[in-house]
């Protein structure tokens, strides 16, 4: 009759340890394996107004954007209107966690992520653009075009990228600290 040695201690204390930590490693990923956002920097950027509503604003025309904008916590600055432009050229502008001149260039930036959305109307129709003064914001944004809302790259050049989906139109520009977002129609 063979006797049956009892299990090694330390060997079934590893086993768990590998066991638990695949578990969680998994539970860590999506289904395609790639990591989730943690809840802690996913709240990081709940001061930035959504990618979504600029979209939905831009397909209807800017419509809205005003409520948009204070029920994400920015302040209206005022209408800057280039004097050199006829009427139908105006940009209105709003900030949060920063100073802003008229024009909506940042004097004084605050905690959080400093940002400044213009909605306004050129010679194409209406636009709405965000800037931010951070590269993590800058990142946040561009994840969620690209990810969340499926936009494509369209042409880049130089500083500016182009990305695109449907009608909607994304001009993606970086100038030193300010990263630039201007959403509008083609």
């Amino acid at each position: 009759m063979t006797e049956t040695k009892p299990y090694n201690m330390k060997t079934l204390i590893f086993f768990l340890i590998f066991i638990i930590s695949t578990l969680c490693c998994y539970s860590q990923t999506s289904m395609t394996g790639a990591p989730r956002q943690s809840a802690a920097l996913r709240a990081s950027f709940n001061d930035i107004i959504s990618v979504g509503e600029l979209i939905k604003s831009v397909k209807e025309g800017n419509v809205g954007i005003k409520k948009i904008a204070e029920r994400s916590g920015y302040a209206f600055r005022g209408r800057y209107h280039d004097p050199e432009l006829n009427d139908f050229y105006y940009e209105d502008v709003y900030y949060k966690n920063c100073m802003v001149a008229a024009d909506g260039s940042p004097i004084k930036y605050g905690k959080g992520n400093s940002s400044v959305l213009i909605a306004g109307s050129v010679g194409f129709g209406p636009f709405v653009s965000i800037r931010v003064y951070n590269k993590r914001a800058y990142n946040y944004i561009k994840s969620e075009l690209r990810n969340k809302f499926h936009f494509k790259t369209a042409e880049v050049d130089g500083k500016w990228a182009t990305l695109k989906k449907g009608s909607v139109v994304v001009d993606v520009s970086v100038d030193g600290n300010a990263y630039g977002f201007t959403f509008y129609i083609k």
